[in-house]
């Protein structure tokens, strides 16, 4: 298992700009929960909080551990999420393998046909 900052680090350019825009959603969940200040005031505060950190290494350091817990398991979610996705267009080697059938039934037919198959097996 890597460390936050290892992750951090590698994370691919797509993926990037979704754990940035967690982890300020994190900071800024923080700054409201510890400022208990008028709505008018908060805006500015959180406008503050943000342009303090600039990069996303210092916007995670910011965070208490619980937190930083939080957006390492997103990472992994993301990465995990990204390895699963097909690579390459989708392939359609199964084109025409019902071609005998199409004499006998209709698209719908055969759609209900193959359902029942499904259910026999």
């Amino acid at each position: 298992m890597n460390s936050l900052k290892e992750l951090i680090q590698g994370l691919p350019p797509d993926l990037e700009q979704e754990v940035e825009d967690f982890v300020r959603f994190l900071s800024e969940k923080r700054a409201r929960k510890d400022e208990p200040t008028p709505e008018p005031e908060r805006a500015g505060a959180l406008r503050d909080y943000r342009e303090q950190y600039t990069t996303l290494p210092e916007l995670v350091q910011s965070l208490p551990s619980e937190m930083q817990q939080e957006v390492q398991d997103f990472i992994e979610f993301l990465l995990e999420k990204q390895a699963r996705r097909p690579k390459g267009p989708f392939k359609l080697d199964w084109r025409g393998a019902l071609r005998d059938l199409r004499d006998q039934y209709t698209s719908v037919e055969l759609q209900h046909k193959i359902t029942e198959w499904w259910e026999e097996a």
